[in-house]
């Protein structure tokens, strides 16, 4: 949508200035297409906990940044204004909301598995008969007098 020519007075021979207006106007038509795609639909009861806190945290942080942005065109620093802490304490819990989700899909040790691989590795002085093979001789060569005398 172009801005009339006489609401801008003296910047209306500016064709740069339009240019820019014109374009922002635009992006500002878009923001609010994209808000009203967000928040006019009934999405939020079809959502699960999970999508609902990353929901939240979506639009709260996208309202505060466009605050931030009408700050801006008033010519207020929106660093000394309370929109920065705001801002801060929404991507902390962004953070936070991020680290539940990594601790929720961190794989997890099976205690009982790991025993078992434990105990069977473990060397037990009781057992070194039964797994070493060398029960009561039986798989062993003798050695004969004449082997042995062979040798010397």
């Amino acid at each position: 949508m172009a801005i009339p020519t006489e609401e801008l007075g003296e910047l209306a021979k500016d064709e740069a200035f339009k240019s820019v207006i014109n374009k922002f106007h635009m992006s500002v038509d878009k923001v609010g297409d994209a808000l009203e795609l967000c928040c006019g639909r009934d999405v939020y009861a079809d959502l699960s906990p999970e999508e609902r806190v990353e929901y939240d945290l979506f639009l709260s942080y996208s309202l505060n940044s466009l605050f931030w942005s009408y700050l801006r065109t008033q010519g207020v620093d929106p660093l000394k204004h309370g929109v920065k802490n705001e801002l801060d304490r929404v991507k902390s819990y962004m953070t936070r909301a991020k680290q539940v989700r990594e601790k929720q899909s961190m794989p997890r040790i099976d205690k009982e598995a790991a025993e078992r691989f434990v105990t069977s590795g473990l060397w037990e002085p009781g057992q070194a008969k039964i797994k070493s093979g060398s029960g009561n001789g039986v798989n062993k060569r003798k050695r004969l007098e004449s082997d042995s005398e062979e040798e010397t």
